[in-house]
């Protein structure tokens, strides 16, 4: 059997960037636009994380799905800062950008680590 081509992916990568307002105004634009690609390519959008929720409610009714930037590499507990993968499981983000190339070389991360 022959098998089924893979559907193209694109993920914007927000970095440290956004306000609410740009958040609601990116996220209008892309949801404004997915008649024209939804069934055609797969789009993740990777807010900073304090928008996370937010930016999941404005593309809520739309194929778009968001993800972190980051994901702890530890559990819940003890870890300023951190963010659980079992936190961003328990608010709806199903993706997570890890082994990014800025990470790896201002915080050293690396293929062990990710």
């Amino acid at each position: 059997p022959r098998a089924m081509p893979r559907k193209p992916f694109v993920g914007g990568n927000w970095k440290s960037n956004g306000t609410v307002e740009t958040a609601k105004t990116l996220c209008n634009s892309f949801t404004g636009s997915a008649a024209a690609w939804r069934n055609k390519v797969d789009v993740v959008l990777c807010p900073i994380a304090p928008h996370l929720s937010l930016v999941s409610k404005f593309v809520k009714r739309s194929p778009i799905r968001v993800a972190s930037q980051n994901v702890s590499a530890s559990a819940e507990g003890a870890y300023t800062g951190e963010i659980s993968a079992g936190q961003l499981k328990d608010a709806g983000i199903q993706w997570t950008l890890i082994g990014h190339s800025e990470r790896r070389t201002k915080y050293g991360e690396t293929d062990a680590i990710t």
